[in-house]
């Protein structure tokens, strides 16, 4: 039911940058499959297709490929070493069917080498201490550009040539179409390196954007209430629904603040807030309200609701006990109306109904230091609280008297 801060900020953040299967599929379409695609068309076209069909080592590239592309998209993974497992998957499964002839072949030295150079640009990129995305896009980019022109000139081998020259490189930029070529792929790649490093700078700022939204939310409608938007917009309509409400209120905070400057005054209650407020989030309320010194928490279950009370009042018996002060604190359970309520321009999560302003009843009669359980919550949990019976209460509003109990530490 409740979502946490990092939560409900990385919730956010999946939504601008996709989840696992997109990762996959982005990784596969922007780097891995490069590998695959290359290699592939330069030995259909060295060949044949049948040739390629039949070759039982082509699918091993494809299966290793696929693989690099999963471990690539997980959270974490090492770019070094995780740009290295296709080429090193395919070197170890087809090692057994050419025997050391493989690592002879140029298209089997091309791929192994330019996998290494994306290997070490993103590790450095990723991994090192260098802030220079500026360079290494760019660099990226202009490598796979030239895998290009790589795997042209391995086409333009005969077949059963055992080595890969430098002299073969030189030779291909003689000619003048070719270096028109090479030149504009790498102008090409410098180009598409330098959106990618934009695209990057934005997509930072859409994280940044998240987190900021994430704390937002939580200041303001809740956690909870921001996940049910995004994962199940429905639930937002008016329901009806079992809750549990904690009301804790200082008592005589009022009177002390105007014996106190206003700036101890709000430290003290910016502290006290700090202290209280972890331990009600430490049962996962649904949504918390800071008004004045008071505080309201909307919890799933009466369970939580004790659990929190009894954190909370530990906790502002700690932070205001050296100022002469204490807090009184209520708990009520039972149907509420729960939604979103506002006009156009403003709207927030809550609940209302005759559980809320019961609930605010008892925290009103509640001595500071004590916590008040309604006879309904008392009920609910099957009567094995620790309580003392408090006479009968004639509140404002009601005909019949309320019937609550003191609950014992």
């Amino acid at each position: 039911m409740y979502t946490s801060s990092n939560s409900l900020t990385s919730l956010l953040e999946s939504r601008f940058s996709g989840n696992a299967q997109s990762a996959f599929w982005g990784e596969l379409l922007s780097n891995s499959g490069y590998f695959l695609i290359l290699k592939s068309l330069s030995n259909i076209i060295s060949k044949s297709w049948i040739e390629y069909l039949t070759d039982p080592t082509e699918y091993l590239l494809i299966v290793a490929m696929l693989i690099q592309a999963w471990v690539l998209s997980r959270p974490k993974t090492n770019r070094f070493w995780g740009n290295l497992v296709g080429v090193g998957l395919y070197i170890v499964l087809d090692l057994p069917y050419d025997g050391l002839e493989f690592l002879k072949e140029p298209i089997h030295l091309v791929f192994l080498i330019f996998s290494f150079l994306i290997a070490t640009l993103q590790g450095l990129r990723f991994h090192g201490n260098f802030k220079a995305d500026w360079l290494f896009f760019p660099l990226e980019s202009i490598t796979r550009t030239l895998m290009i022109i790589a795997f042209y000139i391995v086409v333009e081998i005969p077949w059963d040539s055992d080595r890969l020259y430098w002299q073969t490189f030189l030779n291909f930029l003689q000619s003048k179409t070719h270096l028109f070529l090479t030149l504009s792929l790498i102008l090409i790649g410098l180009l598409l390196g330098l959106q990618a490093f934009r695209l990057s700078q934005q997509r930072y700022q859409l994280q940044q954007t998240a987190k900021l939204l994430g704390n937002m939310a939580e200041w303001g409608m809740g956690s909870y209430m921001v996940a049910t938007a995004l994962n199940n917009p429905e639930a937002l309509a008016f329901q009806q629904c079992d809750r549990t409400i904690l009301f804790m209120d200082i008592r005589g905070f009022t009177q002390w603040c105007e014996e106190k400057q206003p700036d101890i005054a709000a430290q003290v209650l910016n502290h006290y807030y700090q202290t209280v407020e972890p331990e009600a989030a430490r049962y996962h309320p649904l949504k918390m309200t800071l008004a004045g010194d008071e505080i309201m928490a909307i919890y799933a279950t009466p369970q939580q609701g004790i659990q929190a009370a009894q954190a909370m009042q530990k906790a502002a018996k700690n932070s205001l006990n050296s100022y002469g002060l204490g807090a009184g604190c209520s708990l009520h359970c039972g149907e509420v109306i729960e939604g979103l309520f506002g006009g156009k321009e403003v709207r927030t999560y809550t609940v209302i109904g005759d559980v809320v302003n019961t609930g605010k009843r008892l925290e009103g009669i509640t001595p500071a230091g004590e916590i008040t359980v309604s006879d309904t919550l008392y009920q609910a949990l099957n009567r094995k609280l620790k309580v003392e019976p408090y006479d009968p209460i004639f509140v404002k509003g009601k005909v019949e008297p309320l019937m609550a109990w003191r609950l014992r530490s």
